[in-house]
């Protein structure tokens, strides 16, 4: 069976592609290969290597809805020359500008299409619309987002699949730097793994740092690991939180690390891993860092409410709020929460491994590939 995973990225980074490469890595055994659409532009910088086919258009995810459509357009006629070419039993889209591509695959080529929803939109009526079409398969991540969009779960038109962590880190040795919560002076170190765009709320963890006592400001250090997108508003928001940091005198606090192709070191180096998005669907890094066996410290947002067990492996806070993130990081600074032993945060999310995920699209996969021989 052949999936076609319509992303249309220019850059090699985000969760939808870390939730790809756990597909392709369980895809052998089940007979599947999986291939990507992509920019023509865009540049591997991860592993395992993926299958590409690319395009000079590309689904456009800009704010503006007059690009999307004109490129959703462009690239739609860019893949119908493709599936020409090649033979792909299922379609999967991925992003915004997919999703059009794959309405337009829909309603002028027949093909049944499968979306896997990744983000919070503010406006919600295109998600609503194309989830009611008769050809049109629709997974969230988790239940809230089903929620958000209004979305009635009844699978197979509409599943709830949560993204996977890659199985490798539930057999990857455990972290041995867990918070020592008795010793006063120990200093703490926070650990951010994501890419630095304005949703994953990057400021809110260095304005916290802001507004904690000199004297507890002096025991923490905050690791932030993650590409600069290329588009302007990522640059002018990794600009933005440089600003912050200097003008707060957070230079020997915040640590701005970049990229790194070692994510398990730079995860257990860390105390506790931060995820601070106000609208964080199913974050991999938080899964990653909880298998690893480091506790969270995480919005009350999206998926973090499944994924964390508030006051075991980790704690929460209210969305949004400086002073809940600034509280929390206070407690444990003055040790007044001792997370589960490491082995316990793993066991956590051994339900959320890759391939347990991997298995469930594969179903998905068949059943939409079956229907699709019917109208065939």
């Amino acid at each position: 069976m052949r999936i076609l995973h319509l992303v249309g990225q220019r850059e090699d980074a985000g969760g939808i592609l870390s939730v790809i490469r756990c597909l392709h890595q369980a895809g052998p055994a089940a007979d599947i290969r999986h291939t990507v659409w992509v920019h023509r532009d865009y540049a591997e910088s991860r592993s395992p290597t993926l299958d590409y086919r690319r395009t000079g258009f590309i689904a456009s995810d800009s704010t503006s809805h007059l690009a999307i459509f004109f490129t959703s357009a462009l690239a739609f006629f860019s893949l119908r020359k493709l599936l020409r070419q090649e033979s792909f039993d299922v379609l999967h889209a991925h992003t915004r500008g997919g999703l059009i591509v794959a309405l337009l695959a829909g309603l002028f080529l027949g093909r049944r299409i499968l979306f896997t929803n990744h983000s919070y939109a503010n406006r919600t009526w295109l998600y609503r619309w194309a989830a009611r079409r008769d050809w049109m398969t629709t997974v969230v991540l988790n239940p809230n987002m089903a929620a958000h969009y209004g979305l009635a779960v009844e699978p197979p038109k509409c599943s709830i699949i949560f993204s996977g962590c890659a199985d490798r880190f539930l057999q990857e040795p455990l972290t041995t730097n867990a918070w020592p919560s008795a010793d006063p002076l120990a200093k703490l170190k926070l650990v951010g793994m994501g890419t630095l765009v304005r949703w994953k709320c990057w400021h809110h963890p260095i304005a916290a740092l802001a507004k904690l006592p000199a004297e507890l400001k002096a025991r923490v250090e905050f690791h932030l690991w993650g590409p600069e997108q290329s588009d302007a508003d990522s640059q002018a928001f990794a600009a933005e939180l440089r600003e912050s940091i200097e003008q707060l005198g957070l230079q020997k606090t915040v640590l701005l690390r970049g990229v790194t192709n070692q994510v398990t070191d730079a995860l257990r180096d860390g105390h506790f891993v931060v995820v601070a998005s106000e609208n964080e669907p199913c974050s991999v890094s938080l899964m990653e860092a909880l298998a690893l066996g480091l506790p969270a410290l995480a919005a009350r947002s999206g998926g973090n409410v499944d994924i964390v067990r508030d006051g075991t492996t980790g704690l929460l806070y209210d969305t949004g709020s400086i002073d809940g993130l600034r509280d929390q990081i206070a407690s444990i600074l003055n040790g007044d929460f001792t997370p589960a032993p490491p082995a316990g945060i793993r066991d956590s999310v051994r339900g959320w491994a890759a391939s347990e995920m991997a298995a469930k699209y594969n179903r998905v996969y068949e059943q939409l590939a079956k229907r699709n021989d019917d109208v065939s």
